[in-house]
């Protein structure tokens, strides 16, 4: 199982480029060959490193993998595709072909129940697809054959996509993440005819999730990490046990719970104690010491220790300019990333983390980073964080929220974050980067496509053009404050005509200039 999965990553890295190409937008947003790569780039990474050839450890491995590098929709949906599978097979010793068939239903329920309203036309038709046709997979006499069968169902239904998905068929392309899908299946189909190479060098993967802390005098000797599978479900109770008692054998702890498999790490001078101590709630599936004395410069990252607070709030931003503006309002930990760059459940988990606070509010600003976010916040209840993901599809609505957010407790917190997001007026301004069709209307390369909230108001060659339509469909005459993020693609006199006509058309408004640096993007502007 192990070479099947890394040869299927190899063949989707291959083809990454091609899959970001199927982006069916005219906006900047080909990502999803990169994030179905860096979703199972990371699995292949625990792979590397795990030493346990168990198959049950091997699937444990898969899941964790792929879900802690799951980035935008794509990636999370593929990570829940392979948690059903590793699920519906964990108790297996070997998998047989009636198995693997199993595992693709247990795919399927477990993908279609983590999106809220699942769309056919997508990989998740290749998924249900493949089930449906369940009764002639399992019939297959060998692996082999079952893998012939299955790329090519897979083809067959990557195919039929535009006939579900009317975006498809108006932009004449094939759905990306199902076309993911079959690279991947055709790359198990390498794998078992015998195509066993495989070479995932030169890819930029992710660092580690894991948290470690660089510090100038070295106060314990041994960085202990173990993983343990536990005899029967950890209550919160005693998770709180388990981390005070680290905290009190150590430092530079990292613990949480995931199903029933316990991980952990800690900076002590007793290893020993602790393998005990644990020894007790399960079986040991992994253990790592390292003399620190020795290695000194075993140090995987930085992880600064902030005093807990009782509510913290993390953001996603795609500028450096945007990313100070949303910490001189109040966010305690920013995330890069944004369109066409992804943040991963792992980044969005690490900084959950760092935020260190009983509560925390967070913002994804983008649609493609929702899924994501939601299921870092899962991992984080497991830890008992309480995380509250603000379902924010732009930056503008989490810098309103910071703005206009009031009250002491939770509940208050969350209702005039709320109530800020529901009166935002969101204006984004880009560059179509291809022919197109898009929402009905017919969208030209290097065209600008000016976006209100998250619907398309106006494209057109001129800039002064989508602008006039924009301020009207927003009433800007009526507002007052118009603050504009200048992006990292604005050139002078983008940003110049759009000052000079705002202020000669709308000289009531107060127009305010801001250096967002966000790519893609030569103008985020927040109306109010």
């Amino acid at each position: 199982m192990k070479g099947i999965f890394m040869k299927g990553t190899e063949n989707l890295l291959a083809h990454r480029d091609e899959i970001n190409a199927l982006n069916v937008f005219p906006v900047p947003d080909g990502d999803t060959g990169s994030n179905m790569s860096s979703t199972m780039l990371e699995a292949c990474k625990y792979l590397e490193n795990t030493t346990e050839e168990k198959l049950s450890n091997v699937l444990d491995v898969i899941k964790r993998g792929t879900l802690m590098g799951a980035r935008g929709n794509s990636g999370v949906i593929l990570s829940q595709i392979f948690r059903g599978f590793c699920d519906t097979l964990s108790k297996k010793n070997k998998i047989t072909v009636a198995d693997f068939v199993k595992g693709i239903k247990g795919a399927k329920e477990v993908a279609y129940k983590a999106v809220l309203r699942p769309v056919e036309g997508t990989i998740l038709t290749v998924v249900r697809v493949l089930d449906e046709h369940s009764k002639e997979l399992a019939a297959c006499e060998s692996f082999e054959q079952l893998f012939e069968k299955m790329e090519q169902i897979a083809l067959d239904t990557v195919k039929m996509t535009p006939n579900l998905l009317q975006k498809l068929k108006e932009a004449n392309v094939v759905d990306a993440g199902a076309k993911g899908l079959y690279y991947i299946i055709q790359g198990f189909k390498m794998y078992i005819l015998g195509d066993k190479t495989i070479n995932l060098q030169g890819v930029e993967t992710r660092p580690s999730e894991e948290i470690t802390i660089a510090y100038e005098e070295l106060t314990y000797q041994y960085c202990t990490e173990l993983i343990v599978r536990a005899r029967k479900d950890i209550k919160d109770a005693t998770k709180k046990e388990l981390e005070s008692y680290l905290n009190s054998m150590g430092d530079s702890v990292v613990f949480f719970v995931q199903d029933d498999v316990i991980k952990l790490h800690v900076h002590t001078n007793n290893p020993g104690q602790v393998i005990e101590t644990f020894l007790q709630h399960g079986e040991l599936l992994k253990v790592k010491i390292d003399n620190m004395k020795e290695q000194h410069e075993h140090v995987v990252g930085e992880y600064t220790k902030k005093e807990r607070k009782k509510i913290a709030f993390v953001a996603v931003s795609p500028g450096e300019g945007i990313s100070k503006v949303l910490t001189d309002l109040g966010v305690d930990e920013i995330i890069s990333g944004g369109q066409s760059m992804n943040p991963s459940m792992a980044d969005i988990l690490d900084a959950i983390r760092r935020a260190n606070a009983d509560n925390i509010f967070v913002f994804p600003n983008n649609s493609n980073i929702i899924l994501a976010a939601d299921q870092a916040a899962k991992v984080a209840q497991n830890e008992g964080i309480n995380v509250i993901v603000i379902k924010t599809v732009n930056v503008q609505q989490s810098v309103s929220a910071m703005i206009y957010k009031m009250g002491e407790e939770i509940e208050e917190i969350k209702n005039s974050i709320n109530e800020a997001i529901a009166k935002t007026t969101a204006i984004s301004i880009t560059i179509a980067v291809r022919d197109s069709k898009y929402a009905g209307e017919k969208i030209k390369k290097n065209e600008y496509l000016g976006f209100l909230n998250k619907e398309l108001a106006a494209h057109h060659r001129n800039l002064v053009n989508v602008l006039d339509k924009l301020y009207e469909k927003c009433n800007l005459k009526d507002r007052e404050v118009l603050t504009v993020f200048v992006g990292s693609d604005a050139t002078p006199i983008e940003q110049s005509i759009v000052e000079k006509y705002t202020k000669k058309k709308y000289p009531n408004v107060q127009i305010e200039f801001l250096d967002g640096g966000q790519p893609h993007y030569p103008f985020l502007m927040l109306v109010e």
